[in-house]
């Protein structure tokens, strides 16, 4: 991925303990920058960074509108609440969490036009995950014909229910949250050392100097991710009593155009 940072005037000044890097040039004393700070404010100009990351997943983030936030959560409640629906159709047997309840939505009504607009947003978020590298140095949009979505559940989760580190089917997989426990805020910040409480957190290769090997994220309602179905991932428990962290996951694939089969993963 190449991505161009722009700074007007002071550019873009990293400083990793008592080293500064500017563009090309390592200087090891602050005290030069402070001398030279004048000469560089009086340069009008913009100095460019190219960043290049060819390497490793990319995970893209949105944010659900309101009406879709309601659509799935009422859903979710309708058939959770119908004890022959989610007996039909529980989804926990194929899944790796340890959670109260984990129902998939019914595909009738996935097809439906009541869920049409759900569809369409997910859609459009698959349209920018293939149109930014690395994905689209090896996937062409040209050749996808159309997205078909697997399958998508609600996740229920209350006090020490948690989801280990797995993987999903599919080629992409994506994870919407339609309610987090209030109290979570107040439980988080008691953690003394490393709060993970109610996260969810991917991991890609290992940790080594300079390059990373996870990411966490404290979920909020409405949030939105989408990734590789092959990148490792897990939910921490959290400890509050009788409030309720409701998610909706989904796997999909992507069709070649004019070909029955999915693109290859």
């Amino acid at each position: 991925m190449i991505l161009f940072i722009k700074a007007r005037r002071l550019a873009l000044i990293v400083s990793l303990f008592n080293c500064i890097f500017i563009g090309k040039i390592l200087l090891y004393d602050n005290t030069y920058l402070h001398e030279r700070k004048d000469t560089m404010e009086k340069k009008d100009e913009v100095i460019t960074f190219e960043a290049i990351r060819p390497f490793g997943p990319t995970i893209i983030k949105g944010k659900l509108p309101e009406n879709l936030i309601k659509l799935l959560d009422d859903k979710a409640s309708e058939m959770m609440d119908d004890k022959d629906f989610s007996k039909k159709f529980d989804h926990a047997p194929h899944l790796a969490g340890n959670v109260k309840q984990e129902v998939r939505y019914d595909p009738a009504w996935m097809g439906s036009q009541d869920c049409a607009p759900m569809i369409e947003f997910i859609g459009e978020m698959v349209k920018q995950y293939i149109s930014i590298p690395p994905a689209s140095e090896t996937i062409s949009a040209d050749y996808v014909g159309k997205m078909v979505i697997q399958s998508m559940w609600v996740v229920s989760q209350w006090a020490g229910d948690f989801n280990p580190f797995h993987i999903h089917e599919g080629q992409l997989s994506g994870v919407m949250y339609l309610r987090v426990p209030p109290s979570l805020p107040k439980e988080y910040a008691k953690e003394d050392h490393y709060p993970t409480v109610g996260d969810i957190c991917w991991f890609n290769g290992q940790a080594a100097t300079f390059s990373g090997h996870k990411h966490q994220h404290s979920p909020k309602v409405g949030d939105i991710f989408l990734f590789p179905h092959w990148l490792a991932h897990g939910v921490y428990p959290f400890r509050t009593q009788n409030e309720e962290r409701r998610s909706v996951s989904f796997n999909l694939e992507l069709i070649k155009k004019d070909e029955p089969q999915p693109l290859s993963s």
